[in-house]
């Protein structure tokens, strides 16, 4: 593994392959950067994928526990890197939470991404839990107890999965989020640091319009977490992305995705 040190926190990510091509892999909550391992099947000769692990995942940590991550914190992370590994442009691969920050990477250094592909990404529509984040204090208060003391919550869950209101799907997600202590806290410290960060969404549809670069949107058809219905408002205003619906559900589009371009034989979006 390589590091990362920042005043904010250490970044730890593992690279694979060598060459001038980067490619900057993220995962998504409650992975690790082995969980998007199944992209290395795409590595060509003369690439380079660096596989990071996102702050509170895997060997990744933030030590600045005041203080969230913000735009200007994000923009020094990979500011960074590029020093580091010697790199200036590169091409960007995010799932769930990890697309988010690919689209945050995106919004912030439009001119050194060469290529986008998003599985299923957060930030677009934002959920209840990310919301959560950017409220008043005293809803963090209410937001602890749930992760911390959950039984009430998942007597709700059930409930509301009882009369129809909550797909069963999402409960299963829920419980399987936060069915240990070590897994809630981590949950309310990613949304404590992280969920204050919303995308700015216009400023990215207008980059992408005014200058194109390959953009490749992967939705899971059975997906009840990141809907295409709810992509829509993003992918229909960018005339070039490709959207490509492949027959999984949230937790099995990282390998679908990846085998599918493996079976094109390219690394990079489809133009």
């Amino acid at each position: 593994m390589d590091f990362l040190d920042h005043r904010s926190g250490k970044w730890a990510y593992q690279k694979s392959g060598q060459g001038p091509e980067i490619f900057l892999i993220f995962h998504g909550f409650g992975q690790t950067h082995q969980d998007m391992g199944a992209f290395d099947q795409i590595r060509k000769p003369g690439q380079t994928f660096l596989f990071f692990d996102m702050f509170y995942h895997g060997r990744s940590q933030w030590t600045d526990v005041g203080s969230p991550l913000d735009r200007l914190k994000w923009r020094e992370f990979i500011r960074e890197l590029q020093l580091k590994e010697s790199f200036q442009e590169f091409h960007l691969i995010g799932y769930s939470m990890g697309g988010k920050f690919a689209l945050l990477t995106y919004e912030l250094l439009p001119k050194s991404v060469k290529s986008l592909t998003l599985l299923a990404p957060d930030g677009i529509k934002t959920g209840l839990w990310y919301s959560m984040s950017s409220y008043p204090n005293y809803f963090h208060v209410l937001f602890k107890r749930v992760v911390f003391r959950p039984n009430r919550f998942f007597g709700m869950v059930e409930g509301l999965n009882a009369v129809g209101l909550v797909e069963k799907s999402l409960v299963k997600f829920v419980k399987t989020q936060m069915e240990t202590r070590s897994k809630r806290a981590q949950a309310y410290f990613v949304w404590k640091v992280f969920g204050g960060i919303q995308l700015q969404l216009g400023k990215i549809i207008r980059q992408s319009r005014s200058k194109p670069i390959p953009m490749t949107l992967f939705i899971g058809e059975f997906d009840k977490m990141v809907t295409a219905e709810n992509l829509e408002r993003f992918s229909s205003k960018i005339p070039h992305l490709r959207k490509i619906i492949l027959p999984v559900g949230h937790g099995g589009l990282i390998e679908a995705a990846a085998n599918f371009l493996a079976s094109k034989k390219i690394s990079q979006p489809i133009p």
